[in-house]
Parts: C-alpha cells; structure tokens; sequence
C-alpha cells in the first residue's frame, strides 16, 4: 500500500471481524478489498472434494444440527410456502447465532447447511422405517431450505428430497400440500426499490419475490450500512413495499424518518448491493439475529435480484476497488480552500491527506461526502488504533471534527445532524437520536 510523503506508515484500514475461518460465497471481498484485510477461506464443499486434507470438522455442528432437526416440527404449523421459509429462517438462524456467539472457529455456514440437509434426509429414511410419522416435519425443512439457500446449496437440498422419496410410505407424497413443491422456486420479478437516510450511507433495497403463481407474494428487505464496511444490518421478507420501507426507517431511526422509497430505473443507484457482503469474513458478534436469521436466504435473494435486474437489461454495475486509486489529493486540496475561508488557515497538507485517505477507503461511489456518526466514529477508532504517538495522525485526530464538519456542509446536511457527527469525532459521548454500531438502527 502507498505510504504517505515522509512517513515511515499510514493508518491502514482493520476490520473488527474475528478471525474465523470462513467459507467464501462469492469473489467480493478479495476482489476489491486489500490482501491484508481479507481473512483466509474456508472450505467450500468442492474445496473439501478436492484437497488431500480434510479440514477439521467444527464441534458445533452436531449439536446445532440435532437441535434443529429435534425442532422441526414448528414447520407443520405453516400454511403457505413464506410461512415454511420463515420458519426455516428462525431455525437456522438461532443456530448460527449461537456458534457465532459461543464459537471462535469453524463458522462454516454453507458446509453447516450441507450437513444439516444429509441429516435431515437420513432422519427422514430413518423415521419412515419405523413409520413414524414426524418424518414429514423433516421433509418440509428441505423444501425450506431449497427456498433459502443459493444455487448450489438449493441443490443439495432438492438432491437430499430426491434421496428419501423411494423410502417414503406410500402414496405418502401425494398427501403432501402442492405448495411445497413452490418453495425451491421463488424468483425475483426485478422490481425493487431504493431508499436512504440522510447522510446517503444507510440502504433500504427492497425487492420483489414471487413464488410461481403468484402465492404468497412477498418483498424483500435488504438493510445496508455503508458507512465503514458494506454490510447487511437488518433483513426480511414483508407483504408488500409500504411495509417493508415502514420496518426500515424504524430501524435506521431519526436520520432516515423522511425517507421514502422510489422505483429504481438505473443500477448505478444498487452500488450498495454490488459491494454487499455476505460473507463469514467480516462477522464480529455484533450482529443483530435479523441477519443471522436471513444469512442464506439474503444471498439467495442477491443472486435472484441481481439475475432478474440482468434479464430486464438492467444488470448490476462491475464492482471495483473501494480501496485502489483512490484521488486523495482532490479532496484535501478542497478541504484546505474551505479551512482557509472558514478559519482563515491552512491544515497541514500531510494531514489532510490522511484524513482524506482514511476517509475514502471503503467508501460506496456517491457517499464521498457522507458524514454519519458511524462513519466519523469508524474513523476516530482507527486513527485511535494506528500510530497512536505519530505527529501527523495526532494531528488528524485533532482536525477530524472540522473535516466531518466540512463533509456534511458540502452534502448540504441539516445543521443538527452535522452537530451529531461533529461530536462524535471530537470523541464527545454519543449524542442522543445517534445509533451506536451495534445497534441494527446504526447509521
């Protein structure tokens, strides 16, 4: 990485994550994000078929997997395919929180919902054998999890329903609801909507979903923080938009109270989406368990959006680096024109570079100027963390709230909110109405 005229270092960007071993789902985070930044991969399920060593397999698997399949049974009480899914979600979900809460190795989600799916299937075979009956709870968690897991997991679920059909009673499958036999197939329609609070850094994408013939048409809900690393921190399925942008801005709370969503006829308004990620990599046990719950089915929603968006001729922008390239020199030269017509001074140039680099790493096209309290905290921590007795982050230390203050000025924030976030990056308490990072409404 670049270093700084005549330093010896610059703050370099850390995540907050733990260093889990995760299992990658898609190429997003080493594709834009430093090499030093990005954790190392777990396997995947063909990284397993095709290593000489099996990795080892995480404890908390077993136990999570029992659990679930000893719960099973709440899925009997749905009526429709979104009542299956949803709870199939909340199954998982109090899983994955827990290991992610109680665990510091093995967070191997999609190698978890592979075994959980061969289990399910051997319970099944198992359970018919001895004509039990409570097979059938287990058979409709697979069509719960064909409804929620990405490509390859969907099919690991649906070859698991395959598996147990000759061992079934028979004419057990004819008694069977039809609907379940939608789940695996729910698409996209590629309607979606985009709305954001007041300092353009906090998301709400909500997307359309349809099972085929139109039941149980539903909206999906992804709440995104962009204000350090871009990250989901809220989502669900709701009935219709209007609800669904309701749920949001109670979430994001007082900075997105006004906002309202609009249809979305360009893609570049879906950056937030490009550069999501969902992967293992940046968990930090901070996370609300709205995303733990919906940990596969927001990436099996990403991928459907974003293949409806293409067959309409609309498909997501090309990710790129948020950490490459980035013009630093522009924006000090204008935060130095500002400081002099405010303060009638100049910063000292080393400074506002670094303050302009720390300040665009990470950073969404569209949000150079956002000054959220999350934002202006992210950064104080990490000028906090780096070079704690270095002359020139000292420095940046002290200039921070006059550069928050001049970002929210130039994206013609109101007053009380550019306060907020001045306060915060004076290393001032929390302001009241300003969300904290771990709170789900953070922003």
């Amino acid at each position: 990485m670049p270093v700084s005229r005549g330093r010896k270092g610059k703050p370099k960007s850390k995540s907050k994550a733990k260093k889990h071993q995760a299992a990658p789902k898609r190429p997003s985070v080493a594709d834009v994000m430093p090499g030093d930044l990005v954790f190392d991969p777990g396997p995947s399920p063909l990284g397993r078929l095709t290593s000489l060593m099996e990795p080892d397999r995480p404890a908390w698997f077993d136990v999570s997997i029992k659990i679930v399949l000893d719960q099973a049974s709440v899925v009997l009480t749905a009526r429709g395919p979104r009542e299956l899914e949803q709870a199939t979600v909340e199954l998982l979900g109090a899983e994955l929180h827990r290991a992610l809460r109680d665990e510091c190795r093995g967070l191997w989600f999609d190698w978890f919902f592979e075994e959980l799916a061969e289990a399910a299937a051997d319970r099944i075979l198992d359970e018919a054998a001895r004509q039990d009956d409570s097979w059938q709870a287990k058979q409709r968690l697979l069509y719960g999890l064909a409804s929620i897991g990405s490509p390859g997991l969907r099919s690991l679920a649906e070859n698991a329903l395959a598996r147990v059909q000759k061992g079934l009673p028979a004419g057990a499958q004819a008694l069977q609801p039809e609907w379940l036999r939608l789940l695996p197939k729910i698409t996209a329609t590629g309607e979606v909507w985009e709305m954001h609070d007041v300092y353009g850094s906090r998301f709400g994408v909500i997307a359309d979903f349809r099972y085929p013939g139109d039941t149980d048409p539903s909206v999906f809900l992804f709440d995104i923080d962009a204000c350090e690393f871009v990250r989901l921190v809220s989502a669900g399925a709701f009935d219709d938009m209007a609800q669904a942008a309701a749920a949001w801005r109670e979430l994001a709370g007082e900075a997105a109270a006004n906002a309202q969503p609009s249809p979305v006829e360009m893609a570049d308004r879906l950056y937030c989406l490009v550069h999501l990620e969902l992967g293992e990599e940046l968990l930090d046990g901070s996370e609300p368990r709205t995303v733990l719950d919906n940990w596969f089915r927001a990436n099996r929603r990403h991928i459907d959006l974003a293949d409806a968006l293409r067959r309409r001729g609309m498909p997501l922008p090309q990710a790129k680096s948020l950490y490459h390239d980035l013009d630093t020199a522009q924006m000090a030269k204008h935060f130095a024109a500002w400081h002099l017509r405010r303060h009638g001074s100049t910063p000292d140039p080393e400074v506002a570079e670094v303050l302009a680099e720390i300040w665009l790493e990470g950073a969404l096209p569209g949000t150079m100027h956002s000054a959220s309290p999350h934002r202006a905290r992210s950064r104080l921590d990490q000028l906090n963390e780096d070079f704690v007795d270095d002359p020139v982050v000292t420095g940046a230390k002290v200039l921070l709230p006059e550069w928050v203050r001049w970002h929210g000025e130039e994206s013609g924030l109101p007053k009380n909110f550019i306060e907020g976030s001045v306060a915060v990056a004076s290393g001032e308490h929390r302001p009241a109405g300003v969300a904290t990072e771990t709170d789900p409404s953070a922003g």
